[in-house]
């Protein structure tokens, strides 16, 4: 593709950004998101420099004189989260630009509607959250009675969490506290006397709150050479890990669970 106006170099530069900022907040790992700008970039004629943390991105674009044409930078304002269907539109899009002839404009609505894509239906993601906790109870020796269990001890966590995220409470209090929901509806169940051993159901039904996307993120980073962006992540999980940890001996204390 041949390169476009100087004039349009700070519309491209903001797209980028957007780009940039939507990736981060759907989970995608600093060497994706440095891959698809400047992807972008190069379709058009330019080069990228890319610097990007968990909570900040600023690109920079150059003509093959070095000179720089745009720079500009974006805070995210969200913790980032995990949408793959906006990884994935933003990606196909950055090589439909490599292959076809897409003005801005285009790239534009079609940004904009990547950044429109809704999650998952809430309630769709509540069940199979909790059928996928109720097969680990299972795969770690569950009956069926200790897989209801723990269908819902974690669909009544994953709700509580789901709740505390849109009133925008602190990320690891909301851990914290969904943890203790979901170990509380199995010593409750223990308290009055359900004949049943409750140790897997209570193992796995705090399982929903791992944090995977931040863990697997941040070994890809340090291999990547984005040691700052993967100790930084890494570090975010593993208080999440602690979180989950204290949720677990908040409700062995209250209960008297040994």
């Amino acid at each position: 593709m041949s390169k476009i106006d100087f004039g349009e170099s700070a519309k491209l530069g903001n797209l980028l950004l957007s780009a940039g900022v939507a990736l981060i907040k759907s989970g995608a790992g600093s060497s994706k998101v440095i891959t698809n700008i400047s992807r972008f970039a190069n379709a058009y004629g330019y080069e990228a420099n890319v610097d990007l943390s968990t909570r900040n991105i600023s690109i920079s674009l150059h003509q093959e004189s070095r000179q720089n044409i745009f720079s500009g930078s974006r805070s995210i304002s969200t913790l980032p989260g995990a949408n793959f269907k906006v990884i994935t539109a933003i990606s196909k899009l950055s090589w439909d630009v490599v292959e076809k002839e897409i003005s801005l404009e285009d790239v534009s609505k079609t940004i904009s509607e990547a950044l429109a894509i809704p999650p998952y239906n809430r309630f769709i993601i509540l069940f199979f959250t909790g059928i996928a906790g109720s097969a680990f109870c299972f795969t770690f020796g569950g009956n069926l009675f200790e897989m209801a269990i723990t269908f819902v001890a974690t669909y009544l966590g994953l709700f509580f969490k789901q709740e505390l995220v849109l009133k925008k409470f602190n990320p690891f209090m909301i851990t914290y506290g969904s943890a203790m929901l979901s170990a509380a509806v199995i010593a409750v169940c223990w308290k009055i006397g359900v004949e049943a051993n409750l140790e897997h159901a209570f193992a796995t039904s705090i399982l929903f709150l791992i944090p995977g996307v931040l863990l697997i993120n941040s070994f890809i980073d340090l291999m990547d050479g984005h040691i700052i962006n993967g100790v930084d992540r890494g570090i975010n999980a593993l208080m999440h890990a602690f979180s989950i940890g204290a949720g677990l001996s908040t409700v062995l204390y209250i209960f008297n669970v040994l």
